[in-house]
């Protein structure tokens, strides 16, 4: 069973959506729609002479989506501000009209039915949301077999009622989450719950956070805080897979004067290079004690998503 990400952004024309018109549907689709405005493929050998015809090769889109995607497969779409979450209900190829009679206006050239859910943010891992920033219209995200097993319970809870919460038991949470990996709580935290996890962290031992730093407009630190000894602390926070982790030596312009720099990674390798004076790094090891001793600390969507992970037989 694979994880996929997916985009349905073809080359449209002007007043009419691609996506609407799948998600209308329940269709997963992609474009290509030139090969058939003449002749309509009856099998999946025709398609591809129909599409090699036209560009002289069977793009890996489409045999991704046509091929290699399994009906038990999960499907994760992120557009217009929205989480979906689709499930191929059948190995059936719909090609050009059969899509729809304007199929060439969507440049919807092959489709494959699926379910659809709507996954409100909250339930939405952080592997997923790293996952679905790719820039290529379909790939795999790789994602754990347990992972795997969240996102079926989500399908299946929110396909039988869209309203569906989990009814955490905190003192029940409290025990399972002592036996979590590091590398499983890292995957279900967004970006912004390892951000607000740090700034936690840091609070709880004395550190107080400057709200004007919190801002997007400030790029090279997430955030900076100050303690009672008058030093100001400025907060960088990687989160995910990427293979930028963060160097000390990259930092040591900022340092002096009180200005003291802390980094934070979720990288496997997080911090490469030698270390420097007032740059501070902080381990995995000690970020994820604290998590799982501080339960308090944890946002609420974060808990719902830890509960059903380790709970998932209770949901």
């Amino acid at each position: 069973m694979n994880t996929w990400k997916l985009s349905i952004k073809p080359d449209s024309k002007k007043g009419f959506s691609a996506f609407s018109k799948c998600k209308d549907k329940s269709l997963l689709g992609l474009g290509w729609h030139h090969a058939y405005l003449s002749k309509k493929p009856s099998n999946l050998v025709e398609a591809k002479n129909l599409v090699k015809g036209k560009w002289k090769k069977w793009p890996y889109q489409l045999k991704y989506l046509l091929e290699d995607m399994k009906t038990d497969d999960h499907v994760w779409i992120h557009q217009n501000g929205k989480y979906y979450l689709c499930k191929p209900t059948d190995t059936t190829i719909l090609y050009g009209d059969s899509i729809d009679p304007d199929y060439d206006s969507y440049d919807l050239g092959h489709a494959r039915k699926a379910t659809w859910v709507v996954v409100p943010d909250k339930f939405v891992t952080g592997s997923i949301q790293r996952g679905t920033i790719a820039q290529r219209t379909i790939q795999k995200i790789k994602i754990t077999d347990k992972e795997f097993e969240f996102n079926k319970v989500i399908f299946d809870q929110l396909l039988k009622n869209a309203a569906w919460e989990p009814k955490i038991d905190i003192d029940e949470l409290e025990k399972s989450l002592k036996g979590i990996l590091s590398t499983d709580l890292f995957s279900l935290m967004s970006p912004d719950d390892v951000e607000d996890v740090v700034s936690t962290y840091m609070q709880d031992k004395g550190w107080m956070l400057i709200k004007s730093t919190c801002f997007r407009s400030k790029p090279k630190f997430e955030f900076s805080m100050l303690n009672k000894k008058g030093e100001m602390a400025h907060i960088q926070v990687k989160s995910g897979k990427s293979p930028d982790a963060l160097k000390p030596d990259k930092y040591k312009d900022y340092t002096g004067s009180k200005n003291l720099i802390y980094l934070f990674s979720t990288n496997k390798k997080p911090y490469l290079g030698t270390s420097v004076p007032d740059v501070h790094t902080i381990p995995q090891d000690d970020l994820h004690k604290w998590v799982t001793n501080n339960l308090w600390a944890i946002t609420l969507p974060l808990k719902s998503r830890l509960w059903i992970f380790l709970n998932e037989k209770k949901c």
